[in-house]
């Protein structure tokens, strides 16, 4: 089964954006373990300006590209990267987050394949609480867009406002933990719907 799923990830390349929650509720601590996630998922894929490019965004007030999709061509390069993400603090704007992504991310200006219809647009957004602003006009136009996105909630995180997020089938889209100890323990699931597509 493993490996069957893995061929899937290696048969299908994607444009992948993690979108994560920097904001205040989050702590500098829980934001190492998230660090890791990003360096630990990035496993999964075949990395490659011609394969599998990965960019990261984090947002609390406001959204900040860490590294854009274009910018790193090695799995090694993105995992040392992602374990230097800054930590801010600050507010949750999950729609304004969502809206740049959807406008920025996975532009060409930041490295993204738009013309090239094999590769797939995928965001995994990861938060912890309640958004401050809305969020599912963002999400519709993400969608609209052509953007799979999977929203992951921890501890506090709105059932609702994570349903309004992820794509169609909510059930194969939407993943929540209790907190940031148990992000890890879905990997593999996350992983698996992933690559199943």
């Amino acid at each position: 089964m493993f490996s069957a799923t893995l061929a899937g990830c290696k048969s299908v390349h994607y444009d992948l954006v993690f979108l994560l929650d920097a904001s205040s509720s989050v702590g500098k601590e829980d934001f190492e373990k998230v660090r890791q996630w990003v360096s630990n998922l990035v496993e999964t894929f075949e990395i490659g300006p011609d394969k599998t490019r990965v960019g990261v965004v984090r947002y609390s007030d406001r959204p900040t590209t860490e590294f854009d999709l274009g910018k790193h061509k090695t799995r090694q390069e993105i995992k040392e990267a992602a374990r230097k993400i800054q930590y801010y603090g600050g507010n949750t704007n999950t729609g304004d987050a969502l809206r740049y992504i959807t406008t920025y991310s996975f532009s060409k200006e930041a490295g993204g394949r738009l013309s090239d219809q094999t590769v797939k647009k995928v965001a995994i957004l990861l938060t912890d609480g309640r958004s401050q602003d809305f969020v599912l006009d963002p999400a519709t136009a993400a969608h609209q867009a052509g953007i799979r996105i999977f929203a992951v909630g921890v501890g506090e995180a709105l059932k609702e406002e994570l349903d309004e997020i992820a794509s169609e089938p909510k059930s194969a889209h939407v993943f929540h933990v209790s907190d940031y100890n148990a992000i890890d323990k879905i990997r593999g699931k996350l992983r698996r719907r992933l690559c199943e597509s």
